[in-house]
């Protein structure tokens, strides 16, 4: 197959895509509603079913991006899906917080049923100044 032909099928299946581009990012609005309802009762399981469909929507987007973004004008279809993709960002980042959140909450669980303090070990002073003695550091001041 010669450049021009290969040229000729990426412009026709980008072009394709750009009509299914409108379906394409409603869906992914969709999708990362879902998730954040997912998120909200910590149903895993359905935030895992829902990461192949976004992933694949995604680098669909994503390549259609790069490729409007050397056309010359931007299609207007493109242009006209914008503020959708821009509200699918600001629920992306709302998902993302709400998930390092749970995180947290997970790690602060965890290291109270260890025991572990969720302060950093420091030095205390007495009034002084002298390291005041704390349960468990007297074997590091022994040594």
């Amino acid at each position: 197959m010669t450049e021009m032909t290969r040229t000729d099928a990426s412009q026709a299946a980008m072009q394709a895509a750009l009509l299914d581009a409108p379906q394409d990012a409603a869906r992914l609005g969709e999708l990362l509603g879902l998730e954040f309802e997912a998120l909200k009762i910590r149903d895993l399981a359905a935030f895992e079913a829902i990461q192949v469909d976004k992933t694949l929507l995604l680098q669909r987007l994503a390549a259609l991006a790069e490729w409007a973004a050397m056309q010359a004008p931007v299609p207007a279809l493109w242009q006209q899906i914008q503020d959708s993709l821009q509200q699918s960002k600001q629920d992306h980042l709302r998902n993302i917080q709400l998930l390092q959140r749970q995180l947290q909450a997970v790690k602060g669980t965890l290291q109270a049923l260890q025991g572990e303090s969720a302060a950093p070990a420091v030095d205390l002073y007495d009034r002084m100044g002298q390291i005041a003695r704390r349960p468990g550091v007297w074997g590091y001041q022994l040594a």
